[in-house]
């Protein structure tokens, strides 16, 4: 079954780290600020198209899980792994990961007392 480029985007996140649910309006966006439609078939293997590979790698590192802490991570999410498995989807795509991993992706321990 062909998919579009924002499920493929979807898939894409969610095998770089798993509980990384972006919703639709950061993936289009982000799909298009790197010249990719979201509504246009992905190619056949999306391993493949490098950008779309990108495109993941911007959304992951960017992640915030906002159900439950503004501002970085929830304890739940191992960063450590995070960065892990996205050096390793970024050498698999012949991408820098430097490029797009920083230390600003921390780790909030009580997200419910910043407010």
């Amino acid at each position: 079954m062909a998919r579009t480029n924002l499920e493929a985007l979807r898939a894409k996140c969610k095998l770089i780290c798993n509980t990384c649910y972006a919703d639709d309006d950061v993936l289009i966006d982000v799909l298009e600020e790197n010249g990719l439609e979201p509504t246009s078939q992905a190619v056949q293997q999306t391993k493949d198209d490098v950008r779309l590979a990108e495109c993941a790698a911007i959304v992951v590192a960017g992640w915030v899980e906002t159900q439950r802490s503004e501002g970085g991570m929830s304890v739940g999410i191992s960063r450590n792994a995070v960065v892990s498995s996205l050096v390793a989807w970024c050498e698999r795509f012949g991408l820098d990961a430097s490029k797009y991993l920083s230390d600003s992706m921390t780790v909030v321990q009580d997200g419910s007392n910043m407010y």
